[in-house]
């Protein structure tokens, strides 16, 4: 047979194929639940003894009769278990059993809150400081942040992502960098002040409106940062619904929900909204920190040309609206809005606002009921008049308790007293181990876990 008598057989029968195809396309079936706890025909087991007839009607009848006996009633089983997950949405999938009804838990979850360590898990040696690389002051403070943020640092000092990761340009690949560069030998040698040159090489792919050598705003570049390793996180998954993209480890570090209620006048039906959250940007108009809380959950009145369409009313009524924290983030990140715009120009709103070394954040959450614990970690100051113009530098807690000013490569002891007399315009909080975040489960899951001896030896080593 001839070469072009084969490849005219050939396309003759991928043809012929193709027709049968297009002319008998696959249906399927509609989906069926089979709820019936037994099997419909009896089980026979295969690996029955020789010995042992297996056909045996009045057998098969007691084996269903014990598995039919033997799985409890609906009644019977707790509330709470009824409302447990599948384990088919992965560990930690019970992060989010016995939530508000109309809180949307996750289809997946990527990383079990049991994972994130809060507490460092040893004594490093102190981070060096990092060179200024031309008006890079917003970037090196941010990044010392981000160092000294116990869960994050020790996420990155394991290398878990860099050796799943396929991307090309990764900036948490780049975080995981910077952090080794500032943990020589993962803390157990000092390292010296070095040039951050692999984050600022990553300025377009973080924001593409940054420019190298020109001041940046440090809270927009964190915010930046932070939703580019987010991005990285994500690399992986398809067609990931929101909640379940809030189960990264990004969102387990530093991820909560907000609570938006709206309380109709007329019915006092409740309309609840959740939101996520990756930081708290508050109003900087009062003298302490805790205030400007205050007024960030103060009850907004709608009325006249503000008034609620009540869903259960069916009409415009008057109507108050709260935000809350409904879910506290392990590491609280605080933003002060000092900068006011004006066209083309900012100012600043210098005063000076008091924050506490630790508070509970329960006044301010959706539960007040539960205790919500934090600890100060970090202080971000800006000295100057405008977001374009001034300095940054930052105070960061290392792993042996004691505080470190970080000045760009220049690097000093500080204090506590020291610490909360500045200007601050971002605050980290770590909340203390064995408080409640706000999820309705009766043990703390965002530990990891660790026996009572070892932490009591930790401690003792740590001097603060």
């Amino acid at each position: 047979m001839s070469l072009a008598m084969l490849n005219g057989s050939v396309n003759l029968a991928v043809k012929h194929s193709l027709d049968d195809l297009l002319g008998n396309p696959v249906r399927f079936r509609a989906a069926s639940v089979n709820t019936s706890s037994t099997p419909e025909t009896p089980y026979v087991p295969l690996n029955a003894p020789k010995n042992k007839k297996t056909g045996d009607s009045s057998g098969s009848k007691h084996s269903e009769q014990g598995l039919t006996s033997s799985k409890p009633s609906s009644a019977s089983v707790p509330s709470a278990e009824r409302k447990k997950p599948s384990g088919t949405r992965g560990e930690g999938a019970d992060d989010f059993v016995d939530e508000d009804p109309s809180f949307i838990p996750p289809a997946r979850i990527l990383y079990p809150e049991e994972k994130v360590a809060l507490d460092w898990q040893s004594i490093l040696q102190n981070a060096p400081g990092l060179v200024n690389l031309g008006n890079t002051c917003f970037m090196n403070s941010v990044l010392q942040l981000m160092t000294h943020t116990p869960p994050l640092a020790q996420y990155l000092l394991s290398v878990q992502h860099s050796i799943a990761c396929r991307l090309n340009s990764c900036v948490l690949c780049k975080m995981e960098q910077q952090v080794a560069r500032a943990f020589p030998n993962k803390g157990a040698k000092r390292g010296s002040a070095f040039k951050p040159s692999g984050i600022q090489g990553m300025l377009k792919v973080i924001a593409s409106h940054f420019r190298p050598y020109r001041q940046e705003d440090a809270h927009e570049f964190m915010r930046c940062l932070v939703d580019a390793w987010q991005k990285s996180c994500l690399q992986n998954y398809k067609n990931l619904d929101h909640p379940s993209r809030e189960t990264s480890v990004v969102h387990r570090i530093f991820g909560g929900y907000l609570r938006q209620q709206i309380l109709c006048s007329v019915c006092k039906k409740p309309s609840n909204t959740y939101q996520a959250l990756l930081d708290l940007s508050i109003e900087a108009k009062d003298s302490s920190m805790l205030d400007c809380l205050k007024h960030f959950v103060q009850a907004e009145k709608l009325v006249k040309q503000n008034r609620y369409r009540c869903s259960n009313c069916k009409k415009l009524v008057d109507a108050t609206k709260t935000m809350t924290v409904y879910r506290a983030p392990n590491i609280l990140t605080i933003h002060f809005k000092r900068f006011t715009f004006n066209g083309y120009s900012s100012s600043k709103i210098g005063k000076h606002i008091n924050y506490p070394e630790r508070f509970d954040l329960a006044p301010y959450m959706s539960d007040p009921s539960r205790s919500c614990r934090y600890e100060l970690i970090g202080v971000l100051v800006h000295a100057g008049g405008s977001t374009r113009s001034g300095h940054y530098y930052s105070f960061c807690k290392s792993s042996n308790g004691m505080w470190l000013k970080f000045d760009d490569e220049f690097v000093s002891n500080s204090s506590i007293d020291r610490v909360l007399n500045q200007q601050a315009y971002i605050l980290q909080y770590k909340r203390i181990p064995g408080s409640s975040s706000g999820k309705r489960k009766t043990s703390d899951t965002g530990v990891s876990t660790q026996s009572n001896s070892q932490k009591k030896k930790k401690k003792k080593s740590v001097s603060f």
